[in-house]
């Protein structure tokens, strides 16, 4: 399935990057750049296990036609064409192929997921493709830069994510017996290591129980069932949203209620809404947040929330229900029009990165307030600050909201 959008980004100053020149002295351009035009693309999951996630490319192509409307990237209209890879490797690698070897595009943007991401990596890298603002926390994408320095994510890794819970359950639930369920790849290995590390020697003999799940199975009521007969008080979910709701439910249907963790990508008003409506009790679950959640009584009236639901109601169909899904997607496509700013006039992929690599933005009106992105040539984390949430049914939407509480983390990769 695919999509194709062109639109104008916002026209301001940029920093000059040289360009080559013919001998004719005509700019040769880089692959995806015209004289009106700059074409990214990218792969998502609009099926399979990972559906739920399309909200957000959805909500990054509205704030790109919201962009066109004011006034477009130094003149230059963005194209934006996206797959559905519906979160499978074997068939992201093909698609990236053709973003790249047919469509000709500038840089893949955005694409969503942990095992699609790293299948796809090497490949653009040795393209020297910008792999940029990916859609997946593992540190991978910030660690790894001397080897693959085309790559780049944009949200809080998974790991400090990790620690964060563990720090929280070591100072505040000293009796905990720690269940997890985690998603048995990369990404889910990721949480749980970084996790394990967090809780530190002495804490992880509160670990009871650690389950494991293929993203592809149908059911997780067995992991469910085990954490709960292992004599878990604490239930700490490092998995994808499908799984995430199921998992929520069944312990609820089996008489279970311990506190629980959900990661931040699972962790969406709108999950929780669903786990509820499905016999779930999440009232009080915790996660750790870095976006504005437009149905929070303290931020529902911020100009951020204001602002995305204008443009999702102008340009993504007009939708009822906003969750942070939609900041997610609205604050990812603000950052990358900003460096598409900086990235030259013309742009040019080396000017991407470069503007990447030397972010210092305030102001991201999805971001928490306060929250910073920047970047330097051996810091590759934009956003490093989370703040932890709990979850509380009802509110503005009907579907509840997760309402910020303590500190802000900082740092925390």
């Amino acid at each position: 399935m695919r999509w194709k959008f062109g639109f104008l980004a916002f026209a301001a100053g940029v920093a000059l990057i040289a360009t080559v020149t013919s001998a004719t002295g005509a700019q040769k351009l880089d692959p995806g750049v015209t004289a009106k035009t700059i074409h990214i693309g990218g792969t998502f999951p609009f099926s399979g296990p990972a559906a739920l996630y399309s909200a957000i490319p959805l909500a990054e192509r509205a704030y790109f036609l919201y962009v066109n409307a004011h006034g477009g990237v130094n003149g230059r209209k963005i194209q934006f064409t996206y797959y559905d890879d519906g979160y499978d490797p074997s068939k992201t690698v093909p698609l990236t192929q053709k973003l790249v070897e047919q469509d000709k595009v500038f840089a893949d943007y955005g694409s969503l997921g942990t095992a699609p991401v790293l299948a796809t990596r090497a490949y653009l890298n040795a393209k020297k493709v910008p792999q940029v603002l990916v859609a997946t926390g593992d540190s991978y994408w910030g660690t790894d830069y001397k080897k693959y320095p085309w790559t780049i994510g944009w949200q809080p890794d998974y790991p400090g994510e990790a620690k964060i819970y563990a720090q929280f359950i070591n100072s505040k639930i000293p009796q905990a017996k720690i269940g997890i369920l985690y998603q048995n790849d990369a990404y889910g290995q990721n949480y749980l290591n970084a996790f394990k590390s967090g809780l530190g020697a002495s804490g992880q003999s509160k670990i009871v129980s650690a389950q494991s799940y293929d993203v592809t199975a149908p059911s997780v009521q067995q992991q469910v069932v085990a954490l709960k007969v292992a004599g878990a008080n604490t239930f700490v979910l490092f998995s994808t949203p499908a799984a995430t709701i199921q998992a929520l439910v069944i312990a609820t249907k089996i008489g279970w209620h311990p506190t629980e963790f959900v990661n931040n990508v699972s962790a969406t008003e709108t999950f929780m809404a669903l786990a509820t409506k499905a016999g779930g009790n999440v009232e009080g679950a915790i996660t750790a947040g870095y976006v504005l959640d437009p149905n929070s009584a303290a931020e529902t009236s911020k100009p951020g929330a204001v602002l995305g639901k204008h443009i999702l109601d102008l340009y993504d169909g007009g939708k009822s229900i906003f969750d942070t899904n939609d900041m997610y997607g609205l604050a990812s496509a603000w950052t990358m029009v900003q460096a598409l700013k900086n990235a030259g006039n013309p742009p040019t992929r080396a000017g991407l990165m470069q503007a990447l690599l030397s972010l210092n933005l305030k102001g991201n009106p999805w971001l928490y307030p306060g929250f910073t992105e920047k970047t330097s040539a051996t810091d590759h984390f934009p956003v490093e600050q989370l703040v932890l949430a709990r979850y509380h049914s009802g509110g503005p939407a009907g579907i509840g909201s997760f309402d910020p509480f303590g500190r802000v983390f900082n740092n925390t990769h």
